[in-house]
Formats: C-alpha cells, structure tokens, sequence
C-alpha cells in the first residue's frame, strides 16, 4: 500500500532538487508540511500533489496511478447530462464527478471544485462554451485543465473553430458514443501535467 505521506527526502527526490532545498522551501511557507513528534517534516500526498501541479512540476507516474480525478461536465441538454454522468460514474476510474447545465454555473462550480477535466457543450444559454474554454485558459488557476468538446454542431463552424485556437484538449460530435466518451476521459486522465 502506498504511504499517503512523504518525508523531505522523497518530496526532494520527486522534485529532483536537493533536502537543503526542500527545507528552504518549507521554511519559507512553499511546502505545507506537519511535524512527527520526532521532528521530522512529513508532507501529505494529496498537498504535495497540488504543489506540484501549482508549480507546473510533472507529477511521477507513481503518484499519479491511484489519483482521483475530478470530472465536471457541462451541458444544457438534460437527458445527455444525465447520460454523461452516469457514464463517469459507471466507470472503473477513480473519478469525482459534478455537472452544471450552463457555463455561468460552470464557472462558479469550477472556483471550489477544481476540476481536472472539463467537458463542455459549446451551444448552451447564459453563456457558450467557447466563452468558458477562453475563461478557463485565461485563468492561472485552471489553464492546465484537461477540456474535451462535446457538440452537436458542424466541426467546420466558426464557433468550433475558435474553440479550437483557444485551445482544447479532445473534441466529440453529437451524438456521443458512450464507450467513445469514456475512453476520451481515461485518455485526459492519464495525460501528464
């Protein structure tokens, strides 16, 4: 079983700098550690995760196997959000899951979720999906989200193709082959930060 927290010399090892460094970095505030009635500093994995993604450190495949993935999925149309959820849920992957039926919703979701994959219609009321991709990338917080497109509308329009400069990481057509979808969230879940 794996630890679920890490001394300064793995925190060192996975951030290929020295022990030296790492206590610098505690003691300047950067590490978020706690102290064993030895004295030593211990990091949890959860927060050492965080800090690497925060930092835009890779995170080793290691630590990455058994990471729950947080999934927010984002579409005005009922019956294919419900089937769209069920579908992350059914799944075998370690994943959270939360939906929204518009990207105004989406956006206050996203400030206490954190998603680490979005999955976005673009064609929704109060505000279309190529509007929530440009606030997601242009967001420190959350530009290194994993986006996948899921529309109904022709790849060649012009919504899609700004959508496309902007920046996504998959896009689906309308309408959605379950087992296509699933396979397109397995694959952003195990893209290296």
């Amino acid at each position: 079983m794996r630890r679920k927290s890490l001394s300064t010399g793995d925190l060192a090892r996975y951030c290929q700098v020295t022990p030296a460094t790492i206590v610098n970095w505690i003691r300047a505030g950067k590490l978020d550690v706690y102290t064993t009635p030895g004295g030593q500093y211990r990091m949890e994995l959860p927060k050492f995760i965080a800090f690497l993604e925060d930092n835009e450190f890779p995170i080793p495949e290691e630590l990455q196997a058994d990471r729950t993935r947080k999934i927010l999925i984002v579409d005005d149309e009922e019956e294919i959000l419900d089937l769209l959820v069920e579908v992350v849920e059914g799944s075998d992957a370690n994943y959270i899951v939360r939906s929204e039926k518009n990207g105004y919703d989406a956006l206050i979701a996203i400030g206490d979720f954190k998603p680490d994959i979005v999955s976005i219609d673009l064609n929704m009321p109060k505000m279309d999906g190529a509007e929530l991709v440009r606030r997601l990338r242009s967001n420190p917080e959350t530009k290194n989200a994993k986006i996948l497109i899921v529309t109904g509308m022709i790849p060649t329009s012009d919504l899609v193709r700004k959508v496309k400069r902007i920046g996504v990481d998959s896009f689906m057509q309308k309408p959605i082959d379950i087992d296509e979808y699933a396979k397109a969230l397995d694959k952003l879940a195990t893209f290296k930060v």
